[in-house]
């Protein structure tokens, strides 16, 4: 049997590969949801990488399903990463993203019997069939040969599931042994891959979420929500051919994020969707009326406000983040609406006046405007009235001038001579006369609009944080908030004052974008008000992060339940739990759960590891920063023979720039100080400040002096070392000096030691 199943398909295999190199198979896709025809891949350049992938690997799974009901109709589908039809429309490879693909990844021994929603075959309305799957096929294809076949049947028996390798060995099958087998093989290269061969069955369920459903995906580290996120947006644009890629928008934590992203785009088909960060997204709206420098670096935040527990900037920062504050803001700026309209002043130029009540009733003329938009009408109609009268005036001033120069001094008596001054004269007074008027509408406008205009979005902002404001709604807030403020001064607009300013931008103007979806990743680190912000800017959104990596701690966000029933307050929204790390060893993620459960104690739940094994995490104690130095290097040495990216970790900035210059004198070029303003690095050694870390992975990872004095035990350093610990996938080192972090407690024993020189990078 072994031999007939990987010979069959192997024939199978090569049949498609020479069926598409001959072009008797085409990739195709459907022209628009509303319709069933296909339409032929027109081969352009991009089109071309696309067949010549579909030539590296057709299909990566098959099934042999029966659809339950009278025919009891039996088939086999293959899927792959592109739909493969033949010249007569027959379907060859079925596209992942099609919904009878979610039977393929949600399939176990177990789960044999599904249902599936579908578009009937005769009639434009949904029907649900229901689909027994008799076998699941995952293949290991490379370079043209089918190297494995993992083999599932509709039965727990051993017998019938099994692996089949290419020296006719046929082993029994362990769970998910596709995916371990590439798991162990993974080198990280700092970009983001594609897993449409090995989506998991929780990773479907939050890929396949309709776009009108707001998403929330709280998941562990390593658990793939960064792929999950793109995956699903490549799912939606397939299904939603009305929504172009350009109204889609990912917001990342930092450029350097973003750019791991850029190499997968055209493989899932979303080139041309908008890609930046959420301080970019503000600037690009709030800098032509903020007319400010902005600060947008977060260093200063960790290294000193977080790090030293400076706990009034860090209070104030926290309620700029807040829902209390955009309530506030929401009441104010309704506040200061009201009473611009109650507190209109009337306008008189000339003999023409307009009051209060006429100014209102020209003013509610435009209520269906945005408040700015009405605003600039309003302006525009009362300019277009005066301007209006002083125009019938010089109409008047003109019909006076004419009569007189062509009727009153007509025959006066005049020579030629005489008359040509007298109407030069005469003209020289109507000028004046008319260039008078011209100015008494124009400063009479200009005056009056001066005193009616609204306050820029910065000084409402500086007001909502005045003493005197707050504590007038200090009702509605916690009493120590008014006195956080009592004497503070807005300096300088950081980070933290782009959301609440966007929010007050929102209240007063139109949408200056609209997006039909939304993607925020890192999101735990986004406050109520950002959320605030977005909601105002799109349809819906997927929201990806994990709690327990919220390192903005009373900033970001460690209850998802807080955003899904203050913001989305929808019943269709969803909160999709991923409790299994896939990028990580076994032994690298029980280091990471004690950590927590060091922290949160017995009620915390530890994150399930996929089972992979892999070295033993080492701790190591140095007494000197030139013995920390000697082992680091010694460590790279025995690393670079096996792996292709490696990180060192300080949780300092300016000790991990003077760690990167040491090493840089050992490696020269090999050697990058990680910053996130530029693109992923292509050198093999990376070092980087500890948060800065987040949403990056690499093969093996050492941490610098993780002891008592740099991570207390405390939520804040609980979750940084937890990011920490988490971005290596294959192999991790902890350095300390004298006492271990008691975050570590359990792992390793306490024993002191004396220290020597090198301290500034310990």
């Amino acid at each position: 049997m072994k031999n007939d199943v990987l010979r069959s398909e192997q024939q199978k295999l090569d049949e498609t590969i020479q069926r598409l190199e001959n072009a008797t198979y085409q990739i195709y896709e459907l022209s628009d949801t509303k319709s069933t025809t296909r339409r032929k891949t027109q081969y352009g350049k991009s089109n071309r990488e696309q067949l010549k992938k579909a030539i590296e690997e057709p299909f990566f799974g098959r099934l042999d399903v029966i659809y339950e009901g009278e025919d009891g109709e039996r088939e086999t589908l293959y899927f792959g990463k592109q739909e493969i039809i033949d010249q007569d429309n027959n379907q060859i490879v079925v596209d992942w993203r099609r919904p009878i693909a979610s039977i393929y990844y949600n399939f176990t021994p177990e789960n044999y019997i599904q249902k599936l929603t579908i578009k009937g075959k005769k009639y434009p309305l949904e029907e649900t069939i229901t689909i027994r799957v008799e076998r699941k096929r995952e293949f290991s294809i490379k370079n043209g040969k089918i190297k494995s076949i993992i083999q599932k049947v509709a039965s727990p028996s051993k017998d019938v599931n099994a692996t089949f390798t290419e020296d006719g060995e046929e082993d029994i099958a362990i769970i998910d042994e596709f995916l371990k087998e590439i798991l162990q093989q993974n080198e990280t290269t700092g970009y983001m891959k594609e897993i449409i061969a090995t989506i998991q069955k929780e990773q479907d369920a939050a890929i396949r979420q309709p776009i009108n459903r707001n998403v929330i995906i709280q998941g562990v580290a390593g658990s793939g929500k960064s792929s999950i996120a793109l995956h699903r947006l490549s799912f939606l644009l397939f299904n939603n051919k009305h929504i172009s890629p350009e109204h889609v928008l990912i917001l990342g934590p930092s450029k350097l994020f973003i750019s791991s992203f850029q190499g997968l785009l055209p493989e899932l088909d979303l080139e041309g969707i908008q890609q930046m960060t959420f301080q970019q997204l503000a600037l690009q709206i709030l800098q032509p009326v903020l007319k400010k420098e902005v600060n947008v670096s977060i260093n200063w935040y960790f290294e000193n406000v977080l790090f030293t527990n400076e706990s009034e900037e860090k209070k104030r920062i926290q309620f700029k983040g807040s829902s209390g504050l955009a309530q506030l803001l929401d009441h104010f700026v309704e506040e200061m609406k009201r009473q611009y309209i109650e507190q209109m002043q009337a306008i008189a130029i000339f003999d023409e006046r307009l009051s209060r009540e006429q100014l209102q009733e020209i003013w509610n003329g435009y209520s269906y405007l945005s408040f700015s938009k009405q605003m600039e009408r309003f302006f525009q109609h009362v300019r277009n009235h005066f301007e209006h009268v002083m125009k019938t005036k010089v109409a008047h001033l003109t019909e006076q001038y004419e009569s007189i120069i062509h009727t009153f001094l007509a025959n006066g008596g005049l020579t030629k001579e005489e008359y040509k001054d007298v109407t030069k004269k005469i003209k020289s007074v109507y000028d004046y006369k008319v260039q008078q008027l011209e100015k008494q509408w124009r400063e009479g406008f200009s005056q009056w609009k001066k005193k009616m205009e609204f306050p820029s979005i910065l000084s409402i902002y500086q007001r909502a944080l005045s003493y005197e404001l707050l504590t007038a709604f200090s009702h509605e807030l916690d009493e120590e908030i008014p006195l956080l403020f009592r004497d503070y001064h807005l300096e300088q607009i950081t980070y933290f004052d782009l959301p609440p300013l966007l929010y007050i931008y929102l209240l007063l103007h139109e949408k200056p974008v609209s997006y039909a979806h939304i993607v925020v990743d890192e999101a735990q680190d986004f406050s109520y008000m950002h959320f605030a912000v977005l909601q105002k800017l799109t349809k819906t959104m997927t929201i990806l992060g994990d709690k327990d990596q919220s390192i903005y701690v009373g900033y970001g966000q460690d209850n998802w339940e807080n955003v899904m029933n203050n913001l989305l307050k929808s019943d269709e929204d969803m909160l999709l739990t991923l409790e299994t790390s896939y990028r990580s060893t076994k032994q690298i993620m029980e280091v990471a759960n004690t950590i927590l459960q060091n922290q949160y104690g017995p009620s915390y739940r530890p994150i399930t590891p996929f089972n992979r094994n892999g070295a033993a995490v080492q701790f190591v104690e140095v007494r000197s920063g030139q013995e920390l130095l000697d082992q680091i290097v010694s460590t790279i040495h025995e690393w670079k023979q096996r792996y292709k990216r490696i990180a060192i970790i300080h949780k300092d900035e300016q000790k991990a720039m003077k760690l990167a210059q040491y090493l840089k004198q050992e490696y020269k070029s090999d050697v990058v100080y990680v910053n996130l303003d530029e693109n992923v690095s292509s050198q093999s050694i990376s070092v980087l400040t500890s948060y800065h870390s987040k949403g990056m992975e690499f093969d093996a990872v050492i941490l610098v002096n993780v002891n008592a004095e740099s991570f207390p035990k405390d939520e804040l350093h609980a979750r940084l070392l937890y990011v920490l610990v988490t971005r290596a996938q294959h192999e991790l080192k902890i350095f300390y000096q004298n006492i271990p972090s008691s975050l570590l407690d359990g792992i390793i024993s306490v024993e002191k030691k004396a220290v020597s020189k090198f301290d500034d990078i310990l």
